[in-house]
């Protein structure tokens, strides 16, 4: 069973490397404590009061673009102060399915058209707060999307670890605690992006057909599209317009 305790890491500089077996080894033969979490992307060594990441071998996550974690869980944790003090506005947004369709949309007539918003929880995150004017500009390319959308979604996350004295394994494992507010930051990115498909979905009432996340699906004319795009652009979203074959 991990033995959940808090463990705070005084000076977390986190650098970049490929292979840590030899870092390990080290470590172990100069018995040596130290912390260690495994996955199916990164290895994480955590001694002297210092994180090292290594990425893993056609790994999703390019250790060129792993400082993105670091900049979206500082600027979380900044609002997070902000908010405890009062002097930032947090509210929980109400809860709205993830998905939703239209059981009575009458599809005897007319075809579909979808609006998929771009970078939506990484814009809503932005609108919050959660995220600072410049780490939102700086990543928001389509090559950084995996990476922004993992580093939002571990936000507070617990994070268990196995534990080294003297270069020894324990048998109970580390948990390092999350945060809990940065836990309620990226439920409400969700919230609020469920929130806005809700809401477009019932300015287009009857022509609504679904929603799946960040895209709406509903009847192809001039005038739904001016709905849900007057919509989108108050709200200072980009967006594509889905395009589909048709038949004759």
């Amino acid at each position: 069973m991990a033995n959940k305790q808090d463990f705070t890491i005084i000076d977390r500089n986190t650098k970049f490397a490929k292979n840590p077996q030899n870092l390990i080894k080290r470590l172990q033969q100069n018995k040596r404590d130290f912390f260690l979490r495994e996955t199916n992307y990164l290895t994480s060594l955590i001694y002297d009061g210092k994180e090292i990441i290594f990425t893993k071998k056609d790994s999703m996550f390019p250790a060129k673009q792993l400082w993105i974690f670091n900049i979206v869980k500082k600027d979380a944790l900044d609002f997070a102060n902000r908010v405890e003090k009062g002097e930032a506005e947090f509210i929980m947004p109400p809860k709205y399915s993830v998905n939703r369709t239209n059981l009575q949309y009458d599809d005897s007539f007319g075809v579909i058209t979808g609006t998929d918003i771009n970078a939506a929880y990484w814009t809503i995150a932005y609108r919050l707060g959660v995220i600072s004017e410049n780490t939102y500009t700086r990543v928001i390319g389509d090559d950084t999307k995996v990476v922004r959308l993992a580093a939002l979604a571990i936000l507070g996350r617990d994070v268990v670890y196995n534990e080294y004295q003297n270069g020894r394994v324990l048998k109970d494992k580390k948990v390092i605690n999350g945060s809990k507010l940065l836990k309620e930051f990226y439920k409400a990115i969700r919230y609020t992006c469920y929130m806005y498909m809700h809401e477009i979905a019932e300015l287009l009432g009857r022509d609504f057909d679904a929603y799946r996340t960040d895209c709406i699906y509903y009847r192809d004319n001039d005038v739904n599209k001016k709905i849900v795009y007057d919509y989108l652009d108050e709200r200072g979203f980009y967006y594509k317009q889905l395009e589909y074959e048709t038949e004759e």
